[in-house]
């Protein structure tokens, strides 16, 4: 067997769409909703909730970030030239006849993303992926559903709850710092959300304690938990475990990592 037909075609990565801030909104006080919108938006497509994309930051010194040269094998950067900063986000809302895309920005102190998010304004030029990726697939044939998620992937599990079928029931646990965080989450199944408040402490724990006390109905189940990676890992472990749950069953995913800067986007436990 040849090298060439061994190796699989590499993939080439879709050239990144600059968007102009149409509209900022603050929904709580750490989260900040951002429109963005452009005739570069046109051809961009969502696949299913809870999917990724990355939003690119300009350097220090510009006003819009600047997008290499784009050739065959993706981005040609010149000697000295850097790829734009990048952090990854959950679209939250694609609306296609206006080629408008909303992200939410969670704010969690000072950073790339949290201050440009606190100083965004209308006609601010931004940068994201060429298309978004990594979307859950809602299984209609569940009996029920068991989803929870720190601040961080709130917008992804928003995004979960608006999917699932009607007639079906979740039961949701949400972990935020306090009650100024909550967001209305609508579902066409029922849902049973549990709002946790973590304070002043990191964000995890109480949704890992939650899961372990809850009593999980008969049938066959999804789960999906998106939350600090290592907290991740332990919830991950108890359903594989101690709960006997099957590996199909259950999508875990890592969206921080304590003491991490833009922890990888494709952490899904997968090392358990």
């Amino acid at each position: 067997m040849t090298n060439q037909q061994t190796q699989a075609p590499r993939r080439v990565r879709p050239k990144p769409r600059m968007v102009t801030v149409k509209a900022v909104e603050r929904v709580t006080p750490a989260c900040v909703r951002v429109t963005f919108s452009g005739p570069e938006l046109d051809g961009f497509t969502t696949k299913g909730p809870a999917e990724h994309l990355k939003v690119l930051f300009a350097q220090p010194g510009e006003t819009q970030p600047v997008i290499p040269e784009w050739g065959p094998e993706g981005a040609i950067l010149r000697e000295g030239q850097a790829f734009p900063t990048s952090r990854t986000f959950t679209p939250r809302f694609w609306r296609p006849e206006s080629l408008e895309l909303v992200i939410d920005f969670m704010l969690h102190g000072e950073g790339l993303a949290s201050d440009w998010a606190n100083g965004a304004r209308t006609g601010d030029v931004m940068a994201v992926s060429g298309q978004p990726g990594g979307a859950w697939t809602v299984d209609p044939g569940a009996d029920w559903y068991l989803l929870a998620a720190d601040e961080s992937a709130l917008p992804g599990l928003a995004t979960i709850l608006e999917a699932l079928p009607a007639g079906k029931h979740a039961r949701v646990f949400v972990e935020v710092r306090d009650d100024q965080e909550q967001l209305a989450l609508e579902s066409p199944a029922s849902i049973d959300v549990t709002w946790l408040y973590h304070g002043d402490d990191l964000p995890g724990a109480r949704i890992e304690n939650a899961i372990r006390a809850i009593e999980l109905p008969a049938g066959e189940g999804r789960v999906w938990v998106g939350c600090e990676a290592e907290i991740m890992r332990n919830v991950r472990r108890h359903l594989l475990v101690d709960r006997g749950m099957d590996r199909a069953a259950i999508h875990t995913h890592g969206y921080w990592k304590a003491g991490a800067t833009n922890h990888p986007d494709h952490d899904v436990g997968q090392d358990l």
